[in-house]
This record gives C-alpha cells, sequence and structure tokens, in this order.
C-alpha cells in the first residue's frame, strides 16, 4: 500500500502512472497499479489501499468523472478531509466536489518549475504533514458530511512553518533561471546604448542589474501566482 492512493478511469491509465512516478520522485509511496493478485477480490484490495492511504489524488477527465468507482474513491478522500483533486482534461467534476478546488494539471509533463503541478505537490506535502490521518479519521475526530471540515489544499496560503509560496529550492531554482535569462539581455542593452564601451568595463553593473530584475521578475511571478489562486 502507499501513502497516496490514486483514483482514476481506466482510460487514464498511462497519466496516472507517469504522475505516480513523479510523485515517487518526492520520495512517498504510491499506490495507483489496479493489478489484482491472483485469489484476491477487487473491491476487497481496493479498500484496503484506499484505508491505508494518508492522501487520495482524484484525478478528474470526462471519463473519471462518470466513473462510480471513482466518485466512491473520492468520496472517502473527501469525507475524511485527504482528497487532492486535479484535471486531467477541461472538465468539470461531479457536483459533490464542485466546492473543493481542483489544480489543473492539462499537459503538466510539459510546463516548468512553479506552475500547478508545484501547487499540486505542495498540496499533497500538507495533507501528509497535517494532522488528519486514517486512524483519526475512522476514530471518528473527522467529522463526515461536512463541507466545512474539508481544507481547500491548493489555497497559496504558503506552508506554515515557512511562510512560503513554494519549497526553497524551487524558489532559488526560479530566481537562477530569471537571472541567467536577464545577463545577456542587459548586456544587449548596455551594448546597444554605449556601443563605445568594452562589455567587460561594466560587468559589475550588469551583473547588479541582472540580480535586481531577477529578484523582481520572482516576486512579480509568486505575486502572479497568488492572485490567480485567489480568483
Amino acid at each position: 500500500m502507499g501513502d497516496i492512493f490514486i483514483s482514476y478511469a481506466s482510460a487514464d491509465r498511462p497519466q496516472a502512472r507517469e504522475l505516480g512516478k513523479r510523485l515517487e520522485q518526492e520520495g512517498w509511496s504510491v499506490w495507483w497499479d489496479r493489478k489484482i493478485p491472483p485469489g484476491r477480490s477487487f473491491s476487497k484490495v481496493l479498500e484496503e489501499a484506499l484505508n491505508a492511504a494518508r492522501c487520495v489524488v482524484v484525478l478528474w477527465s470526462n471519463t473519471s468523472r462518470s466513473s462510480d468507482w471513482v466518485q466512491n474513491e473520492a468520496a472517502e478522500g473527501k469525507r475524511r478531509g485527504i482528497l487532492v483533486p486535479g484535471f486531467l482534461e477541461d472538465t468539470s467534476p461531479p457536483f459533490e466536489f464542485r466546492r473543493i478546488q481542483a489544480a489543473n494539471l492539462v499537459g503538466w509533463e510539459e510546463q516548468l518549475p512553479g506552475n500547478e503541478l508545484d501547487q499540486f505537490i505542495d498540496a499533497i506535502d500538507r495533507v501528509l504533514g497535517g494532522d488528519v490521518t486514517p486512524e483519526s479519521a475512522s476514530n471518528g475526530s473527522v467529522r463526515e458530511n461536512s463541507e466545512q471540515t474539508i481544507p481547500n489544499p491548493l489555497k497559496r496560503s504558503g506552508r506554515e512553518d515557512k511562510g512560503q509560496d513554494s519549497p526553497l529550492w524551487r524558489r532559488w531554482g526560479r530566481f537562477g533561471l530569471f537571472f541567467m535569462l536577464m545577463v545577456p539581455t542587459m548586456m544587449g542593452l548596455f551594448k546597444a546604448l554605449y556601443p563605445q564601451t568594452p562589455v567587460t568595463e561594466a560587468l559589475t553593473t550588469i551583473a547588479i542589474l541582472s540580480l535586481l530584475a531577477g529578484a523582481g521578475l520572482n516576486l512579480g511571478w509568486i505575486y502572479w501566482r497568488q492572485f490567480k489562486m485567489k480568483k
């Protein structure tokens, strides 16, 4: 069994497999492969995996939103307050789950760091690091069928212990990318404004301007992501 239970329709199996591999790179154990051992009941194995999971990820698509299995698994994750939903296609979830914000994972394999996938992973990390566990849910410490007890896992309030929008390595990595992009831009701008002056004589100025511009772009990205998540 795994830390994370991925609920999906059989038609979405390739995407579920790739997402499972991506989540395993974060160090989590993931249950996504629905192969049933010989002699075991499908529903029994499914129930055991779902009960053992500390986070339920549901992948909504045009197919999965009509699946009774997926809806039942998502409902269990919602009941326990450990549901983290994501969209594989431009669709809407069943009515019961429309008040829980979901990440846009359409084409996530092609996106850059700092996108919806990062927020999706952060949401899973918060659920796995929270106080809600399968044991506490089964003991009745989580009230059932109450929308107010279900967290919005994708709300970008930052991690409680650090108050940041994403893990530190992602923020510095994004800043480094912006800085590297700004260096040649600043060098070209300097050469255009001062064509007679060798660029080597202004490397310090170019480096400082690139740092400031990179920091500004990074900060602007953070505020833009926060504004987008509030909409």
